[in-house]
């Protein structure tokens, strides 16, 4: 019997499309294919929500009744988690998760898998987590009430031909902010069809993946590293927003910010990254580098390494001037669960027991008679052993 591939890829502004496009090679027994592509597309909402994170668990087709009952009398009746007609897809490595809205004008495959020509119903994609970054950088869970997105819209897949839906979400209606601070998550989906595009498979989108920057102090020499993830390199950094403080410079080749603060102060601005491919592909990220006086109290340490669930972990977070002893405290955030920050000496340590992307803002208080703070945003990813 023919076969088609379904593929489901990311495209970008707050909407998700769909997509078929034929051109993959089948089994030598298999003579026609075409292929479904889901991709999503967001335009950016509030201004008080900078990031959208969704993790993607599966994505699933239904065929309509008739279809199942043709293919039950030609062969074994398909099935996913014990319902017929629920047809999966297999998730891409490494692109389970994507930022709804950094994939502006972008396309990336999700998942892929092979089916029969014939009628199609139902769209089905079941979502793990979604997390919403806040403009002051601070990274929440937020409340998913159905974990399931179920899209109801017949479709065909046809032997060499190629059809198109566009899943178009509304960014400022999906994600709700409770009086209480609760972020839920409730997707307004517009679904229509759309005119077909073909998508060639590439790598995972190009991501920022240096969370912060460290602070710096007045006529003290500064050097920081901006890194990225995905996309193809090589990578051109650039100033998208804002300044950076007087004295300093961003390379465009490296994302080195390097050079002698002249000038104290808050210096906020948004870093931008673009790859090699075509069309170009970019991230931002929005940064605030205090420079302060000499002597004055600051954090130093800008990263955290990455630990392994059920493995020992103790790395120390630095600061400089002020009076000493020093006192440190989580401001807010959480560590990973396992994980305790020793309030004498800075060190956090232990044994993490859950893996995932924690972010925390770390603050340090100094012994002098009017006590000074400080504070530094910091990420530590756990990985599954």
């Amino acid at each position: 019997m023919k076969s088609t591939i379904l593929i489901v890829a990311i495209a970008a502004v707050l909407a998700v499309v769909v997509m078929l496009v034929g051109g993959y090679a089948g089994p030598e027994s298999v003579q026609a294919v075409g292929t479904l592509q889901i991709m999503v597309t967001d335009a950016p909402p509030e201004e008080e929500v900078t990031s959208i994170n969704v993790t993607v668990e599966s994505v699933e087709v239904h065929r309509a009744a008739a279809e199942q009952e043709q293919t039950s009398n030609n062969s074994t009746n398909n099935s996913t988690n014990g319902e017929a007609g629920w047809l999966p897809l297999g998730i891409l490595a490494g692109n389970e998760t994507f930022d709804l809205l950094q994939i502006q004008g972008i396309e990336e495959v999700l998942a892929v898998g092979e089916l029969e020509p014939g009628k199609y119903t139902q769209i089905r994609m079941t979502i793990s987590s979604v997390q919403v970054r806040l403009g002051n950088g601070e990274l929440r869970d937020v409340v998913l009430p159905s974990g399931k997105l179920k899209f109801v819209r017949p479709f065909d897949i046809v032997e060499g031909q190629t059809t198109a839906l566009l899943f178009d979400f509304d960014a400022t209606k999906s994600i709700n902010i409770t009086g209480s601070g609760q972020i839920i998550f409730k997707p307004v989906i517009k679904l229509s069809k759309t005119t077909p595009q073909t998508i060639e498979p590439g790598t995972k989108h190009v991501k920022i993946s240096t969370p912060s920057l460290p602070n710096g102090a007045l006529n003290v020499a500064y050097n920081a590293t901006l890194a990225a993830d995905g996309g193809t390199t090589p990578y051109t950094w650039s100033i998208s927003k804002g300044t950076l403080p007087a004295g300093l410079d961003l390379d465009s080749d490296t994302g080195i910010i390097s050079g002698v603060p002249t000038v104290s102060g808050d210096f906020t601005f948004t870093a931008r990254v673009s790859d090699n491919s075509t069309p170009i592909k970019s991230d931002t990220q929005r940064y605030t580098i205090t420079i302060t006086g000499n002597q004055a109290l600051i954090i130093t340490t800008a990263n955290l390494p990455d630990g392994v669930e059920g493995t020992a972990y103790n790395v120390t977070v630095v600061a400089s001037g002020g009076t000493l002893p020093y006192t440190w405290s989580i401001a807010s955030g959480r560590l990973p669960e396992g994980l305790a920050i020793d309030a004498a000496s800075g060190a956090i340590w232990g044994t993490p027991t859950k893996k995932g992307n924690y972010d925390f803002t770390v603050q340090v208080s100094d012994n002098a008679t009017q006590v000074n703070t400080a504070t530094q945003r910091l990420r530590i990813r756990i990985a599954r052993d």
